[in-house]
Order: C-alpha cells, then sequence, then structure tokens
C-alpha cells in the first residue's frame, strides 16, 4: 500500500478552502442582505468577523457622540477585505446590515446625507 503524505503547507490550505466553503455554504442557507453580499465579494469568515468588529466599533463611536465619517470607514473595509478602490463594497455591507435590522444607526449616520439614500431612511423611520 502506497502513502500520500501532504507538506503541512498543503494541509493548512486545505483546511482554510474547507472552512471558506462551509462559510459559504451558511451564506447561502440563511438568507439575507448581508449574507448574499458576502457570498458575491467571496468574503471569508475572517473578514466577516472583522467587518462585524469594524461595524461594533462605529455603533460605539455614535453612542458615544463621536463623528464618524464614511471615507474613514470605507478605508478600513479595505483593509479588511483588500478590495481597495471599491466604496460600493463598503456602502453594499453598511446597508445590507442596516435592511436587515443590524447595527441600524450606523448606515444612516454614515450615508444619511448622501441624497441617494435620503429617501429610503426617511422611508423606513417612517417620516
Amino acid at each position: 500500500m502506497r502513502m500520500i503524505f501532504m507538506s503541512d503547507e498543503r494541509v493548512r490550505l486545505l483546511e482554510e478552502k474547507v472552512e471558506h466553503l462551509e462559510f459559504k455554504l451558511d451564506l447561502m442557507f440563511h438568507d439575507s442582505n448581508i449574507n448574499r453580499i458576502l457570498f458575491e465579494y467571496d468574503i471569508t469568515k475572517r473578514q466577516y468577523n472583522e467587518i462585524m468588529n469594524l461595524m461594533d466599533e462605529i455603533r460605539d463611536q455614535i453612542n458615544h457622540n463621536k463623528k464618524v465619517s464614511n471615507s474613514e470607514y470605507e478605508s478600513r473595509i479595505y483593509e479588511i477585505t483588500g478590495n481597495e478602490g471599491d466604496y460600493h463594497l463598503a456602502e453594499y455591507i453598511a446597508k445590507a446590515l442596516w435592511e436587515d435590522g443590524r447595527w441600524d444607526e450606523v448606515f444612516p449616520a454614515l450615508y444619511g446625507n448622501f441624497p441617494k439614500y435620503k429617501h429610503i431612511i426617511s422611508e423606513k423611520d417612517g417620516n
């Protein structure tokens, strides 16, 4: 019988691939606005966790009446995802979470002054 040995690096890469595929399957089975964005942009579980931590940070800033900046938020999303220059991804993430009822205060604080979002924000707020 012939035994096949794999290097530690190859085993690690395969484990990462399986973990990522399991995460993507989970996204598909739990349909939501944010899960569609994460799936479409091939976000990893590690990146997802970092994004959630960032959303917590921004909510804390808002709760402490500190100014939040959409450009600073977008830069942080680029750092996490590696999708530099794609500001749409950052907007999509914040908007999808808001639409899903998560971190409700973050999207309006970051993008509420954008003319393209004023209508949907005021509509959701019941104004």
